[in-house]
């Protein structure tokens, strides 16, 4: 038998190993101090820059006055119901996944459920054992529009031949009779996610408020996809008592609140919605200035009118903030803020009450036009003197609070046969008709002054080309004659066998000539650049033939048709140019402006685009014939326009023109009129126009008288009558 002796080990190997056992601890612990301690600033940092995100903040829109600071387009709070959906980490909801279900049901049969929010919530609380029979009785068609979206939802996964299973319902039987039925048990017992939560929520809320739902599950999904961080608008645009049922019965609820962002109001509505235009929400943008933007809270975007032309200086500039979130879209805190800069205001040569009575010039009905249908026709009124605009009217008009906020409107809007949406005053184009002759006649009479004592003879039928008596045309009295008249007579009866033997007698020169330093079919310049100095583009607007092909042209042209186009607010620039004695003015439309509601304003110069070389006796001449057209007790145009106690200059139109009814063509007549007043000393000049008149002393002329009496009592001109 062998025995063991104990060895007894030796010290060196002991304190070998110690020191090995304390070495690798040293080593351990200094680098656990270099990664704890020396590297956790960058760690730190590494974390931050995953974790930060960049939110773009919206400026308060600025606002637009008229010429006595009386607001046209202001920014409001536009209160809104918020759901923070990164909050909503509740426990375990089984009303909450049947309403989740509920909805992607509904989304794939294209019908409302059977079962309401509140008999979820009975059902679940009673009896969440049993099936929940949510459609009922649904049709042939119904059903196989729900088994064939059922086939497609639960389709196999790629590189899968098992079918995938819904929670809640049988993927064998996913109808029973006409009936579908949820296992609400089994909903009971899952996980529920934050879309469920976040439309359980949602359901509360509306239950307490009275509000219906006007949000769904899929812009819930979009919104937790897309821009946890920021909170989703459930309602928006909601009253004070509203507000006081959310503060009575929602304020207690984990994940909502009072949210609001800048919202726009036009206190004139319908008065001014052309010229002043609408916002819209603004596109959401994932870079500015080099900066990538993680979210955008999308402010205000102008979309018509002033509020587009200008969109840049009203809308301001955006502020940022830095938020940190974690993996799941929680947001933590606020790291950074820059706050946004206000948008910049707009003072305008607008008088809104002048605006108003152009507006109700224009919705005069007159004897002969048709029933039951808007009138369609613009109104410019001019200040002569320095081109300020002083009314810019467009019929039929809109409502561009309604436009913003309701897109059944939107739709109807847009598909509205009468061109609502069009603004007739600065882009309607059509031919000036008579109201052409005042700019024909001082063509005439600048190269010809001998042509004021010149006569020709009105007379039915008038040939083109008398020798042949081919080219049959005729002056709008047929089958009557003016007879031997001159030229003051031709403008106050509006004889077109005047203008035809005048056109064919000086030839096309010197009218064209005229009309083009009036301004006819060049830019007019109402949207300046602000920024920049007055310049007068190089660019066409309308039409100006720049020749005549033959006689009947020219014919055509003295008479203000053929290819010859204008706007309103072109003519109402050549009734301006004519009662000043010949500058024609850039119409001014913005008086000044400024950067930011605190800063000084900024003046908008008046500028004249011409001085147009105009003999005195030629002036008087037309302007006299003007003066005729009014005031003649017998033979004016445009008796009906007279204004007692006031002397009106003008000139009438009847454009004609062919359209198509029911398949067939007609001929129509767009009813002009150009004018200015008082006839000695012109404080307004105006051009006025009707889509499918009858002429223009019988259209225009009473809406004219209307718009002067409501203009010169307002001014302190007449006396306001008693009514």
């Amino acid at each position: 038998m062998k025995v063991r002796h104990k060895r007894e080990a030796s010290i060196l190997v002991i304190w070998s190993v110690l020191g090995l056992m304390l070495t690798g601890m040293g080593t351990l612990v200094a680098e656990l101090w270099q990664l704890q301690v020396q590297n956790q600033s960058g760690f730190d940092e590494a974390f931050r820059n995953q974790s930060v995100r960049r939110v773009r903040l919206p400026a308060v829109r600025g606002r637009i006055y008229d010429t006595h600071e009386e607001c046209l387009a202001d920014s409001v709070p536009n209160y809104c119901i918020a759901i923070y959906t990164a909050e909503l980490r509740s426990p375990r909801s089984g009303v909450a996944n049947t309403l989740e279900l509920v909805h992607e049901i509904r989304q794939r049969i294209g019908r409302e459920a059977d079962v309401s929010f509140e008999d979820i919530k009975r059902h679940m609380a009673l009896s969440p054992h049993q099936r929940l029979e949510a459609w009922k009785n649904l049709t042939p068609a119904e059903i196989s529009k729900w088994r064939a979206a059922f086939e497609v939802w639960t389709a196999p996964q790629e590189g899968s031949f098992r079918r995938t299973r819904v929670p809640g319902l049988d993927l064998g039987r996913p109808i029973e009779g006409s009936s579908i039925m949820i296992d609400t048990a089994e909903l009971d017992q899952r996980p529920t996610r934050t879309r469920a939560n976040t439309l359980e929520l949602v359901y509360t809320i509306a239950e307490r408020i009275g509000k219906p739902v006007e949000i769904d599950l899929q812009d819930i999904k979009n919104h937790i996809y897309a821009r946890r961080p920021l909170p989703l608008l459930a309602w928006e645009n909601i009253d004070a008592a509203t507000m006081a049922k959310w503060a009575d019965t929602c304020s207690n609820l984990t994940g909502t609140d009072i949210y609001y962002k800048p919202d726009r109001t036009y206190p004139e509505g319908e008065n001014l919605s052309h010229l002043i235009g609408f916002t819209r929400e603004a596109d959401e943008i994932q870079e500015e200035q080099g900066e990538h933007i993680d979210f955008d809270m999308r402010g205000l975007e102008g979309i018509k009118g002033l509020e587009s032309t200008y969109n840049d200086l009203l809308g301001g500039e955006p502020g940022y903030k830095l938020v940190q979130i974690d993996v799941s879209g929680f947001h933590h805190r606020d790291l950074q803020e820059k706050a946004p800069r206000p948008g910049g205001d707009l003072m305008l040569t607008i008088d809104r009450n002048i605006q108003r009575f152009a507006t109700e010039a224009l919705a005069m009905r007159q004897d002969g036009e048709v029933p039951d249908q808007p009138v369609r026709g613009a109104v410019v009124v001019l200040d002569p003197n320095n081109g300020d605009v002083l009314a810019l009217a467009s019929s039929p008009s809109f409502d561009p609070n309604k436009y913003m906020t309701s897109a059944p409107y939107r739709i109807a809007l847009n598909n509205d046969p009468s061109g609502r949406a069009n603004n007739r005053a600065v882009y309607g184009q059509y031919p000036p008709g008579s109201t052409f002759k005042p700019i024909a006649a001082l063509g005439v009479l600048r190269e010809y002054p001998e042509y004021a004592e010149v006569t020709h003879v009105c007379e039915y039928p008038w040939y083109v080309d008398k020798e042949r008596h081919r080219y049959k045309k005729r002056c709008w009295v047929h089958p009557s004659e003016h007879g031997e008249i001159t030229l003051r007579q031709a403008l106050m009866f509006s004889c077109n066998c005047y203008m035809y033997e005048m056109a064919l007698e000086v030839g096309f020169e010197p009218i064209h000539s005229m009309a083009e330093e009036m301004g006819i079919g060049q830019y007019a310049g109402l949207f300046p650049d602000l920024e920049e100095p007055p310049a007068q583009k190089n660019s066409s607007y309308g039409n100006l033939p720049d020749k005549a092909n033959n006689k009947i042209d020219l014919c055509n042209m003295a008479i203000g048709q053929g290819a010859i186009t204008a706007s309103p607010l072109q003519m109402a620039m050549v009734a301006a140019t004519i009662a000043n004695g010949g500058t024609l003015y850039r119409p001014r439309l913005v008086r000044k402006w400024r950067t930011g509601p605190m800063e000084e304003y900024n003046y908008n110069p008046t500028w004249a685009i011409r001085r147009i070389d105009i003999p005195m006796e030629a002036l008087e001449l037309v302007r006299g014939g003007m003066f005729d057209v009014v005031n003649d007790p017998y033979d004016g145009t445009a008796k009906k326009a007279q204004v007692p106690g006031v002397t009106i200059a003008g000139k009438t139109g009847s454009a004609q023109y062919r359209k198509v009814v029911n398949g067939e063509t007609v001929g129509s007549v767009h009813a002009w009129m150009i004018s200015f007043a008082p006839y000695d000393f012109p404080r307004y000049a105006v051009a006025m126009m009707v889509e499918d008149g009858v002429s223009g002393g019988r259209t225009i002329g009473p809406r004219l008288s209307y718009l002067y009496s409501r203009i010169f009592e307002y001014d302190g001109t007449l006396k306001k009558e008693v009514m």
